[in-house]
């Protein structure tokens, strides 16, 4: 009882989190209905592909179990290709590489102003 109830709570929570980024896009989503679907159906398979994960892992076959690790990393990489089709860059990284790098090399000339 208790594992369903948690997989039912991940799922709404899941479902709540995607909703207000749809709603940004309600008049005039991005990408076209074939892109879209296949996001849909690709975030999809990775839940199943965690849900699997997860029952493995407690039936105690940790061998199956990753596995299914490395299935859900090719999901994942499927999931933010889709998504870069779709919004032109990848969303999941939410930090700009390039910002990191300047953020980077900021802290190291301020490092270096203070040591000398």
């Amino acid at each position: 009882m208790r594992k369903s109830i948690s997989i039912i709570s991940m799922s709404l929570l899941a479902g709540s989190l995607m909703i207000p980024c749809g709603r940004a896009y309600a008049d005039n989503p991005p990408g076209n209905h074939r892109q879209r679907e296949e996001l849909r159906k690709d975030e999809r398979q990775l839940e199943q592909l965690r849900q699997r994960r997860n029952q493995e892992l407690r039936e105690g076959d940790r061998r199956e179990a990753r596995e299914y690790n490395e299935k859900i990393r090719d999901q994942q990489r499927e999931v933010r290709r889709d998504r870069r089709d779709i919004y032109g860059h990848d969303r999941d990284r939410g930090y700009d590489r390039d910002r990191w790098h300047r953020d980077r090399d900021h802290d190291r000339d301020r490092d270096h102003d203070h040591h000398d």
